[in-house]
C-alpha cells in the first residue's frame, strides 16, 4: 500500500507541474502579444506648419509667414499674384481686393493659407449712444460704441474703463452698474480715439428739474414737484392710494410718485397730509448763501407743523403754519430764519410734523 501511494503521488506532483508549465506560456504568450500591441507602428501623414491658419490684409499691407520644420527648403507660391504676392521667404504682399490661397511646399507635402484682401477704410473718430447716464444703486445700462465712419474696417476693439469703481463699474461690452451715490467718468478707448460719458448714480434725482436756486431771482418750487425716485427714497405717504386721484405725476412722465395724494389739475397741490409723511427736493445751488423760505399752505386748523431738514440734517426745528380758513384757501408762511445753503447740490425734505394741512409751494429768495 505504501509504495502504491508513493508511485500515485509522483504522478500527480508531474500532472501538477506539467500545468503550470502551461499557464506559463499562455502568460508570456499575451504579454507578448500586448507589447506588440502597444508599439505597433502607425502611418504619420506628412505636413507642414504655418504660424497662421489664414490671413486678412489690407491692400498694400504686408505680412511674413513662417512654416516648419524645413523653412529653407519650403517654396512659397499664391494661387492669385493679381490678388497678393509672396517671397521666397514668406513676405505676402496684398495687392487688390479679393480672396485667394498662399500655398508653401516641400516636396510632395504642401499647406494652403486662405487669404482676403480689403480696402482698408480708416477709422477717423467714435461716437457713443450715450452723452449722460442717470442711475439707481444697482441699476444696470448699456452704451453702444460706433467708430467714424461706421463702415471702417481698421482700429481695434473698444475698451471701456471707469474713473470710479466706488460710484460705478463697466464691464468689457460697456454695460454701466451703479453702486454708489456719486459721479464717475466712463471712458471707451479704440486706437488713437475715446470718448467720456458722465454718469450720475442717486437714489432720487429732480423732477422737471433743475431747480436751480441764485440770487438772480427767486425761486418757485411747486409742492407735487417733489423728486423721482419713490416711496421711501423721494417721499414717504402713509398709504398706497392717491386720495386726491390726480395723476400729474404719471401724466409727466413719472410713473414713481403716484401714491402721493394731489389734487387740482388747475394749480396742483399736495392734500391727506399726515404725520410723519415727508417729500423730498434736490436743488442745486448757484449762489452760496441765506436763503428767505415761504411756504403756500392751506389749512383750517391752527395745529399744522412742518420742520425742514437739508441734506438729512434738521434746519429749522418744528414750524407752525397758520390757520388760512380751509384746505382749499391757501396763503404764505415765511420760515423764520433763513436756510444758509453752500454752493452746489443740496436735498431739501419737507417734514410733515403735523398734517392737517395741503402745500403747494415752496419759494427760496436770496436774503444776504
Amino acid at each position: 500500500m505504501n509504495g502504491k501511494f508513493l508511485t500515485g503521488n509522483k504522478k500527480m506532483k508531474k500532472n501538477m507541474k506539467s500545468t503550470l508549465s502551461r499557464l506559463v506560456a499562455l502568460s508570456c504568450s499575451a504579454l507578448l502579444a500586448m507589447s506588440c500591441s502597444k508599439y505597433e507602428r502607425t502611418e504619420v501623414t506628412p505636413s507642414i506648419y504655418v504660424d497662421q491658419m489664414t490671413l486678412k490684409m489690407f491692400t498694400g499691407e504686408t505680412v511674413r509667414l513662417q512654416a516648419s520644420p524645413n523653412e529653407s527648403t519650403c517654396i512659397w507660391t499664391c494661387e492669385d499674384s493679381e490678388v497678393a504676392t509672396v517671397s521666397p521667404s514668406g513676405d505676402v504682399t496684398a495687392l487688390a481686393p479679393g480672396a485667394t490661397n498662399i500655398v508653401v511646399t516641400d516636396g510632395n507635402v504642401y499647406t494652403k493659407i486662405p487669404l482676403t484682401v480689403v480696402t482698408r477704410i480708416a477709422m477717423t473718430g467714435m461716437s457713443l449712444s450715450i452723452d449722460y447716464v442717470e442711475l439707481t444703486p444697482g441699476m444696470k445700462t448699456s452704451l453702444g460704441a460706433v467708430k467714424i465712419p461706421e463702415n471702417a474696417n481698421d482700429g481695434g476693439i473698444f475698451l471701456w474703463t471707469t474713473g470710479n469703481i466706488d460710484v460705478a463699474t463697466v464691464s468689457s461690452a460697456g454695460e454701466i452698474t451703479g453702486v454708489s451715490e456719486g459721479e464717475a467718468i466712463i471712458t471707451c478707448r479704440n486706437g488713437l480715439f475715446s470718448e467720456t460719458v458722465k454718469v450720475s448714480v442717486a437714489y432720487t434725482r429732480p423732477f422737471k428739474g433743475p431747480h436751480i436756486l441764485s440770487s438772480e431771482a427767486p425761486y418757485t418750487l411747486p409742492a407735487v414737484n417733489f423728486d423721482i425716485g419713490g416711496e421711501g427714497y423721494a417721499f414717504h405717504d402713509a398709504d398706497a392710494i392717491n386720495n386726491g386721484n390726480l395723476p400729474y405725476r404719471s401724466n409727466n412722465g413719472d410713473n414713481t410718485g403716484g401714491s402721493v395724494d394731489m389734487e387740482n389739475a388747475a394749480n396742483p397741490n399736495v392734500g391727506w397730509t399726515g404725520d410723519g409723511e415727508w417729500l423730498l427736493y434736490t436743488v442745486e445751488v448757484r449762489t452760496g448763501g441765506k436763503y428767505k423760505v415761504e411756504i403756500e399752505h392751506g389749512s383750517p386748523y391752527s395745529d399744522g407743523s412742518f420742520r425742514l431738514e437739508v441734506d438729512g440734517v434738521d434746519r429749522t426745528g418744528v414750524i407752525t403754519v397758520s390757520n388760512t380758513g380751509g384746505h382749499g384757501n391757501y396763503g404764505w408762511d415765511v420760515v423764520p430764519a433763513p436756510l444758509n445753503l453752500s454752493e452746489g447740490t443740496h436735498k431739501i425734505k419737507y417734514c410733515f410734523v403735523h398734517g392737517v394741512h395741503n402745500v403747494r409751494t415752496l419759494r427760496f429768495t436770496y436774503a444776504p
